[in-house]
């Protein structure tokens, strides 16, 4: 079993060349396109941040992103407004681009690669516009990144999505990130919502569990071993927490199958972000896939342990150093796919219960220590 922990290379090393946006360009602010996927959204959150630094005092950071993440956005201190998208992968609708025009906002930078968004931006009327040259789109940006692709089936990249991100909010002049992660500002007390999640919050030794995926079944180990590390927290005094999206509720049911329904349950699709996060806020250990719920989980400092199998850890592993991940190597893995080519998911299968629990241990002790 390989165990691997945040490591991110050093956004200079992308040598991109330094872009001096003018200053007449800013009007009321700088709208960021943010990337489509919660997870991806996580790991540019360093350079979305990093980018409010360099804004002028009389102007605003605005957040362009789907509408299910309004919440997420809200929470974020350094974002003074957002635009929600009804449909991730579709043309803007003529309300939302007229939405940003009413903003007149006069840099944009695209942390997604889609033409369409940089179309939507200059229709409305965003003057100087920044991002990868993927697909074309250079011709449409006043300035454009390339970089080289990632994702190669087999190997791993090592380099970190979050470096990429940070070499373009450097680029554009934003500072270096010192590692240092937002604070988080929750709108909802846990007293407003006892009916779901109170109960479980109040409960000192919370695990929080994330068995899903949306990417894929190849991500995901399977539901019995997160039953197995449940019931094992359970049998020490604590209690078991199942979150995912309503698609997963049936692995969350597995998951908290012949467990005692006072000590485990399943919120798979019951839950939205805010709550959500207010259940990471309580909880005091995760064991996650990698999902978005890990990234999450992650960016709100606390600790876990995720499980990789089909994607690659050095890529798209949790910022945070309160995290470990967890794999097997064997040749085929990364191999990137939704579902396992060979249908056996042996990079999974190969990842013990008995190593998960013993990690879960010696980290849960390292906190307590910390804490003390």
């Amino acid at each position: 079993m390989e165990i691997l922990r945040f490591s991110m290379n050093d956004p200079a090393d992308y040598h991109l060349p330094e872009v001096k946006i003018d200053p007449r360009c800013w009007n009321n602010g700088m709208v960021v396109r943010m990337p489509n996927h919660l997870g991806d959204a996580v790991m540019a959150i360093p350079a979305l941040c990093a980018l409010k630094k360099i804004i002028p005092k009389y102007c605003g950071l605005f957040v362009v992103a789907p509408n299910m993440y309004r919440l997420f956005y809200a929470a974020l201190p350094e974002v003074d407004g957002f635009l929600g998208l009804s449909a991730a992968h579709a043309n803007w609708s003529f309300r939302e681009i007229g939405e940003l025009k009413k903003l007149r906002l006069g840099v944009g930078v695209l942390f997604n690669n889609s033409p369409r968004d940089v179309i939507a931006m200059r229709l409305a009327g965003v003057r100087s516009l920044y991002g990868s040259s993927a697909r074309g789109r250079f011709l449409l940006l006043t300035d454009s990144f390339r970089f080289k692709h990632q994702q190669i089936p087999g190997r791993r990249a090592g380099e970190h999505l979050t470096s990429r991100y940070l070499a373009m909010a450097m680029a554009l002049g934003a500072p270096a990130w010192d590692g240092t992660l937002p604070e988080f500002r929750f709108l909802r007390d846990g007293d407003e919502n006892k009916n779901r999640i109170h109960a479980w919050c109040e409960h000192p030794d919370m695990l929080l569990l994330g068995p899903g995926a949306a990417y894929g079944d190849a991500k995901c180990y399977d539901s019995m071993n997160y039953n197995r590390i449940a019931r094992w927290w359970i049998s020490r005094g604590g209690v078991a927490v199942v979150a995912g999206s309503k698609s997963e509720a049936g692995t969350g049911r597995e998951v908290c199958a012949g467990l005692p329904e006072n000590k485990c349950v399943n919120l798979c699709g019951q839950t939205d972000l805010q709550e959500l996060m207010q259940l990471m806020r309580y909880s005091r250990f995760m064991v996650c896939n990698d999902s978005g719920i890990m990234h999450l989980g992650a960016v709100l400092g606390k600790p876990g342990i995720a499980i990789f199998g089909s994607t690659d850890p050095t890529a798209t592993g949790p910022i945070s150093a309160a995290w470990s991940c967890v794999s097997e190597r064997i040749d085929c893995s990364p191999c990137f796919k939704h579902v396992c080519p060979h249908g056996h998911k042996k990079c999974m299968q190969q990842v013990k219960v008995e190593d998960i629990i013993e990690l879960i241990e010696k980290a849960v002790a390292v906190n307590n220590k910390t804490v003390n």
